[in-house]
């Protein structure tokens, strides 16, 4: 039976080996005549110029390649092989055993060089093909065998049906004689001698319904994960109707909007075709849409809308619109709008984002008037207007547009007015140029305040005492730093003053003449009242008290004028004048003049001693001027500027009341710059070079030696 079986085995193994021996050939069969059956270039029409030998035999060609060798057939080449007999489907040569199918080339890609990454150009050769396809045939036999013999040692697979019953089905078919499985899975597993308990199959079902109530417990678990899985789909299905509600209203609510949109553009057009048109007519249109629908104008960017309908409104308005005579145009309906144009929105949120509907319209259609009439129209000398017209727009326009204005527009022609102007021959002061936009233009002014610093030092370099103080200069004095206002009064002013008091006032009490004096006594609220004081004690005060002295001594002296002479000059000084110190010091000593030669009596032609005012000043100020004990000066910050020890000598200077000047040459062995170091008046004085923490003055000769400042006052003083 053994043999028999594997005889009949063999015998199928034959017939499946001789099978596929036979798909093989035939597969082979079939490719040499796909290949042999190649078309060729030359259309049928073309054949029947030469007729081919009977040995050539054409094979049929598929619909497509009969259409591609009827479009070629035309050309030379396919011409000259029909003359030659050559038909389509045949080989070439005189007998057909050529080639078939012509040698082919692929187009290289664009931009990829000769065999880039193996790519080849050339197609394989029928040779190449046949062996390919030989070397496949074999790979399909010698599969087929291992298949086969694979047959022996793998057993077939069976898949077997499972069916499952649930826990009451079981119950049914077995019958009511089963107990409850909660009772056969607690019941204990005892010996007994009963013989129809049998402790095996106890055991067994016990087994039995331990398994049967893990899956039930699992099934109860999945049950009631589709209970949560239901209640959940029953949530999301609330909420996607609510959701489909929401996008039904909101749906609504931009269909709604759209017609409003399309009632602001129809009332815009209808505008803009108007002779005279009014932007209050759109007025209703936007309140509509900023009432009704607030989130959809913030959400979806309404204000474009509304820019968009205002533009060739607004841009007909300022064509006609001249901002210096009319600064507050387009405010007042701008102001009621500000909501819907969005006006300042970003400035809120200090956020970096482009520009806003509206602020593109003011910098492309606002902007380009105001600046064409501030460059040609406005006049710096009369600010008023540009005033007026920041004023109204400033809270309009955004930071960029309001720096544009300011930059661009009014600091150029500030500064090119302050370099322009001239003491003589401009209408107006320097101030009224700078003054009225100093709140407004901030730090972007200090270059115009610094050529404006240069224009008042210029016209007091050129100022004489005859034109009396210029006008609105104490306006100036919170513009300087109170040392350089001092400095420049003192090298600019007070030397003029001193030389006026010195060499044109005289004291004649038949016939005086106040005119100097009275070109000097103004300057006092202006000039620093220990200078001012210092003014009046070296030039007025010793004339004076001569003059009072050769009174005295006349023989029959009148005290009586003398009184009134001296209450008279008294009162010439202003009150805050006289509470100075040196010039209080001045008429007290004039006083005590007057008390001695009263002591005197007919004594007092040959016993009154002449006053010698300038000797008894150096003792004054030596006497100030005396070393004290050191303080401990304050710690200055480390972030301060440098101090230099010219500086120090400078204010040192500036508090003796003494000018500490550039005498404009250097000294012949150190080669450092000479300073010239005299009293309030300018006149005497010495030169002075810093150098290695020392001032060096002259002491005999040409040469120079180290001395304290203290001995620098009073050689000065001297």
């Amino acid at each position: 039976m053994a043999r028999r079986k594997r005889q009949v085995l063999d015998d199928e193994s034959d017939s499946d080996a001789s099978q596929a021996s036979e798909d093989v050939d035939d597969s082979e069969h079939e490719r040499k005549r796909r290949r042999s059956a190649v078309p060729s270039f030359v259309s049928s029409s073309a054949t029947t110029a030469a007729p081919a030998p009977s040995s050539k035999v054409p094979t049929a060609l598929p619909p497509q390649e009969q259409a591609h060798f009827r479009k070629i057939g035309g050309t030379l080449g396919a011409q000259m092989l029909a003359k030659m007999g050559w038909q389509a489907g045949t080989g070439l040569g005189a007998s057909g055993e050529g080639i078939v199918t012509p040698i082919e080339s692929k187009l290289r890609p664009k931009n990829i060089g000769i065999a880039f990454k193996g790519f080849k150009e050339r197609t394989r050769t029928p040779a190449q093909e046949e062996a390919d396809a030989d070397a496949e045939a074999n790979v399909q036999v010698k599969e087929a065998k291992e298949k086969r013999s694979e047959a022996w040692k793998k057993p077939r697979k069976v898949k077997t049906k499972v069916e499952y019953k649930t826990y009451e089905e079981i119950v049914a078919a077995a019958g009511p004689e089963i107990a409850p499985l909660p009772e056969v899975a607690v019941a204990s597993w005892t010996p007994s001698t009963d013989p129809t308990r049998i402790p095996e199959v106890r055991h067994n079902l016990r087994l039995i319904a331990e398994a049967c109530k893990t899956n039930l417990d699992g099934l109860a678990r999945e049950a009631k994960a589709l209970q949560d899985r239901k209640r959940f789909i029953a949530q999301e299905g609330a909420r996607l109707e609510k959701k489909i509600a929401d996008e039904a209203e909101l749906i609504s609510r931009l269909q709604q909007v759209s017609l409003v949109v399309d009632e602001v553009q129809s009332k815009s057009k209808e505008l803009s075709s108007a002779y005279e048109a009014d932007l209050d007519d759109l007025s209703p249109l936007f309140s509509k849409l900023l009432v009704n629908y607030p989130m959809e104008f913030d959400q979806y960017r309404l204000d474009e809308i509304v820019v968009a309908a205002i533009v060739p409104l607004v841009r007909r308005i300022v064509a006609r619109w001249n901002p210096l005579e009319d600064p507050s145009g387009l405010v007042s309906t701008f102001r009621t709008w500000k909501r819907a144009l969005k006006v300042n929105a970003v400035e809120a949120s200090q956020v970096q984002s482009p520009m806003t509907p509206f602020e593109s319209l003011l910098w492309n259609v606002w902007l380009p008037k105001v600046r064409s009439c501030i460059n040609n129209e406005w006049n710096p000398e009369d600010p008023t207007p540009a005033l007026k017209l920041y004023g109204a727009w400033a809270t309009f326009i955004p930071a960029f547009v309001r720096d544009n204005f300011l930059d661009q527009l009014i600091l150029p022609k500030i500064s090119k007015a302050v370099a322009d102007w001239n003491p003589k021959r401009s209408a107006v002061s320097l101030q009224t140029l700078i003054f009225p936009w100093l709140p407004h233009l901030g730090l972007r002014v200090e270059d115009v305040l610094d050529n404006a610093r240069r224009k008042l030092q210029s016209s007091l370099r050129k100022w004489v005492p005859a034109d009396g103080v210029p006008q609105d200069l104490g306006v100036w004095r919170d513009v300087f730093e109170k040392s350089d206002w001092d400095a420049m009064l003192l090298k600019h002013v007070v030397p003029k003053l001193g030389s006026l008091l010195r060499e044109e006032f005289r004291i004649n009490p038949r016939n005086q003449d106040m005119t100097p004096l009275a070109q000097v006594l103004p300057w006092s609220a202006l000039i620093r009242a220990s200078v001012f004081s210092q003014l009046i004690e070296t030039e007025f005060f010793p004339k004076w008290l001569d003059v009072l002295h050769m009174w005295l001594v006349q023989p029959r002296v009148s005290f009586e004028e003398v009184a009134q002479w001296y209450s008279f000059w008294k009162g010439t000084f202003p009150e805050d004048v006289q509470n100075m110190p040196g010039v209080a010091r001045g008429f007290t000593r004039g006083l005590q003049l007057v008390n001695t030669a009263i002591e005197l009596g007919p004594d007092a032609p040959t016993k009154l001693a002449r006053p010698d005012w300038r000797t008894e000043l150096a003792t004054v100020a030596a006497a100030t001027t005396a070393p004290k004990i050191p303080v401990a000066q304050k710690k200055v910050p480390a972030r301060m500027q440098e101090i230099t020890f010219r500086s120090i000598v400078e204010e040192y200077a500036a508090d003796h009341n003494l000018l500490f000047v550039p005498a404009g040459k250097a000294h012949e062995k150190s080669r450092m710059p000479l300073f010239r170091v005299s009293n309030a008046s300018g006149k005497g004085g010495i030169l002075v070079y810093v150098q290695d923490d020392a001032v060096w003055a002259p002491d005999q000769g040409d040469d120079y030696r180290a001395i304290t400042l203290e001995e620098m006052v009073l050689r000065v003083n001297r």
